[in-house]
């Protein structure tokens, strides 16, 4: 898998770190408690939702690249290695649909 080698792997993990310290630095003077119909319609509104898909598709590109780093240099069988990046890669996958789902039910539910 080329595409996050070298320089990419290392614009990606940047640009990633970027987008979710902007989205935590904005989030915070919003933080006030919140129970559970006042996350939901922000998660269903215009701008909440689009906002948690950004911030949970960055922050699974960040740990994607750094746990391919990881896994790189640290276990060297290839087919161990092709294991471990498979179960991250679909780990990852999983919660980035669970997140993409859930905010998908929240919109149509208000």
């Amino acid at each position: 898998m080329r595409l996050f080698d070298g320089q990419r792997a290392w614009v990606v993990q940047r640009i990633s770190a970027l987008l979710l310290l902007v989205l935590a630095v904005l989030a915070l003077p919003f933080a006030s408690p919140l129970d559970f119909s006042a996350w939901r319609a922000f998660a269903g509104g215009v701008l909440g939702g689009p906002l948690i898909a950004l911030l949970f598709g960055a922050l699974c590109a960040h740990a994607w690249v750094g746990l391919r780093d990881i896994v790189l240099d640290y276990i060297q069988p290839r087919g161990l290695r092709l294991a471990v990046l498979s179960l991250i890669a679909v780990v990852l996958l999983g919660v980035l649909v669970r997140v993409l789902l859930s905010l998908a039910a929240a919109a149509l539910s208000t």
